[in-house]
């Protein structure tokens, strides 16, 4: 299992504020940190948004990892985010830019379905 730490670290790694549902989410790059512009762009598209949880989000070994900072009551919430942030990521890197912002959409049990297909190689 992986820490908070470890995941800040991690390729693409992204500290995540989101809305208590998940469908409204934000990332803040961590790795390269955010620029000043990043940080105050992301405070004028805070507000009224109800962003009130926490957590960092990376690329383990190619595997859409998110981690919050409390326990999640819901474990949808964490789906919703995953798959955000793997759209997130799918963005950037298509386009080379950390702009894109992922919003909650009706792919998350697809998307949810087609991991758990994956075999797991850690074991091997």
């Amino acid at each position: 299992m992986y820490n908070l730490q470890q995941l800040a670290v991690a390729e693409h790694a992204v500290y995540v504020l989101f809305s208590p549902d998940g469908c409204n989410a934000e990332f803040l790059s961590l790795k390269p940190l955010a620029s000043e512009s990043d940080r105050r762009g992301l405070a004028a598209r805070w507000a009224g948004r109800n962003l009130s949880g926490s957590g960092v989000a990376g690329l383990i070994h190619g595997i859409p990892t998110v981690m919050l900072k409390e326990e999640p009551s819901d474990f949808l919430l964490v789906v919703r985010l995953t798959a955000a942030y793997a759209r997130y990521v799918e963005d950037i890197t298509a386009a080379g830019s950390p702009e894109p912002q992922p919003q909650c959409d009706g792919d998350s049990v697809e998307w949810c379905e087609r991991l758990y297909a994956l075999p797991d190689t850690r074991l091997n």
